[in-house]
């Protein structure tokens, strides 16, 4: 009888480890479910060292709303951006959560930015979902067949918009220079605190990202350094060497997820 019960315990053990996280080609794949500000959430998503991506869904008066999510380990836990793009118009983009978060024992736990709540995301087994045929170095939706996101790659650059929880606003853009054969980076951001410090205006030419999209850059007057990561519908910042004091004023920086804005036509 107990290597009857012990085998039984090792299956539930096995099952649970299961559910907290399905590795292919080293990504982990979770899929977590409960509240966020009294709103009953799922969220699917893939995690490949410090960058997260995938989806969430909330049923909403009987009609279930898909938003995208980007994610990425900035001082030591995940800054997440859950949004959607708005109908109607190619340049909306609408952030429903702002979430800093860990990964602990396969769930999600942290706080809802904009009003201090912790949250705990628990994982489920969703027999609806799709089977994990995954692509290489790709999420794909388990409930939205075709619809992947590469966790590394981009598609030659753009135009990218910053939002945090305290409604500051920003943008960034990365075109090509045929005349150089390189890229231009122009970043606007505002201080972290309305009427307070300065904003922060970043513009670097000559950037030649590798095959992914990613690059490190410069701003030699303040010795500021930096990091780009490129992903699909996101790019990350973070900071290399410097204080971003010493180039935009107090309050102000640019380390932070920039959110792809679609192209015209």
């Amino acid at each position: 009888m107990k290597r009857i019960l012990s085998f039984a315990a090792m299956l539930l053990i096995c099952a649970a480890a299961a559910l907290q996280a399905q590795t292919t080609d080293g990504i982990n794949y979770y899929f977590w479910q409960g509240k966020l500000e009294g709103h009953q959430v799922k969220m699917s998503c893939a995690v490949s060292g410090d960058v997260l991506t995938g989806e969430m869904f909330e049923t909403v008066d009987g009609e279930q709303r898909t938003y995208n999510v980007a994610g990425a380990l900035i001082d030591g836990m995940f800054d997440i951006k859950v949004y959607a793009y708005v109908d109607d118009t190619e340049f909306g983009i609408e952030h429903i959560f702002f979430l800093r978060a860990k990964i602990q024992g396969g769930k999600l736990k942290g706080i809802v930015q904009t009003s201090g709540k912790k949250f705990t995301l628990k994982t489920f087994a969703d027999p609806y979902a799709l089977p994990l045929n995954r692509e290489a170095g790709v999420y794909s939706s388990p409930y939205v067949e075709g619809k992947t996101f590469a966790l590394h790659g981009w598609d030659g650059g753009g135009s990218y918009y910053y939002e945090n929880a305290r409604h500051v606003e920003g943008e960034m853009t990365l075109f090509f220079d045929p005349d150089r054969e390189s890229f231009n980076l122009n970043i606007r951001r505002d201080a972290e605190a309305r009427g307070a410090g300065s904003d922060a205006l970043v513009s670097v030419g000559g950037i030649k990202p590798n095959q992914v999209g990613d690059f490190d850059a410069i701003i030699r007057s303040c010795g500021y350094s930096f990091t780009v990561s490129s992903h699909d519908h996101f790019i990350v910042i973070r900071t290399l060497a410097g204080k971003a004091s010493q180039c935009f004023g107090g309050g102000s920086g640019i380390v932070g997820i920039y959110i792809q804005v679609p192209a015209k036509g």
